[in-house]
């Protein structure tokens, strides 16, 4: 499930870069949360699942939407700005320090923080100061993002109901950061871009965070009433 998962993350932001010519990498991130959000739509429409639950709590699934919007934001600028490999290792790197570093005590903190540091020197080093910073915002979402990912034991419906607000979210406020951040305003849209568009809703928007979510050791640990689940989405105290 890991590696189908990181599969999925090298294939969106690899598209990205492919379709970078011809529109802006922000532009390509707020296409493809929309579509995405459409898909899952349509998928629950087709099996019968109701996404507006009476009584579901909002805010957890508010607050990682927002999380989520600024990974993907940062994500995309980093990847127009650098090579691909570049941006998996930073990424990759500071998100298991910044997960160790949350579980463990100040030995792992400490690590945390000259691991951090030594990245920081090499990204300015290497001319990619920004491109370091931007890979840090996402990694950090991405973690505060983690704890929601631990519902992979919920109900099929909860999880997709708990992607689907997340999506709401992002097709909100991405285009806006599209608009307010982008460095490029290009859009001429050609058959290959479009299909990379798609493929970054289908890989990054719904196949990576429920392959992800199955792959975490936490999901073999809890069962549906895990009282860590609820908070995801639950109902109203």
């Amino acid at each position: 499930m890991l590696s189908a998962a990181l599969l999925c993350w090298l294939l969106q932001y690899g598209s990205v870069q492919h379709a970078a010519g011809q529109v802006a990498a922000l532009f390509q991130a707020a296409i493809a949360v929309a579509w995405a959000m459409l898909l899952l739509w349509l998928w629950t429409r087709w099996r019968g699942i109701a996404l507006f639950a009476q009584g579901a709590s909002l805010l957890p699934a508010l607050w990682g939407g927002a999380l989520f919007t600024v990974q993907w934001a940062c994500l995309y600028l980093a990847v127009d700005r650098s090579a691909l490999w570049r941006v998996a290792l930073l990424f990759g790197l500071m998100a298991v320090l910044m997960r160790a570093a949350a579980q463990g005590r100040w030995r792992s903190r400490l690590g945390f923080a000259a691991g951090v540091a030594l990245l920081a020197v090499w990204a300015w080093a290497t001319g990619q100061g920004g491109v370091g910073l931007l890979t840090l915002a996402a990694a950090l979402a991405f973690v505060l993002g983690l704890h929601q990912v631990r519902c992979a034991q919920m109900q099929r419906q909860d999880l997709m109901r708990w992607r689907f607000y997340q999506l709401c979210v992002a097709a909100l406020l991405l285009p806006l950061a599209a608009v307010a951040f982008s460095p490029s305003w290009s859009f001429l849209p050609g058959w290959s871009a479009l299909g990379a568009m798609l493929l970054q809703a289908v890989c990054g928007g719904l196949a990576f965070p429920f392959l992800l979510a199955a792959a975490l050791p936490e999901a073999r640990n809890e069962t549906p009433g895990d009282a860590r689940i609820t908070g995801v989405i639950g109902p109203d105290a």
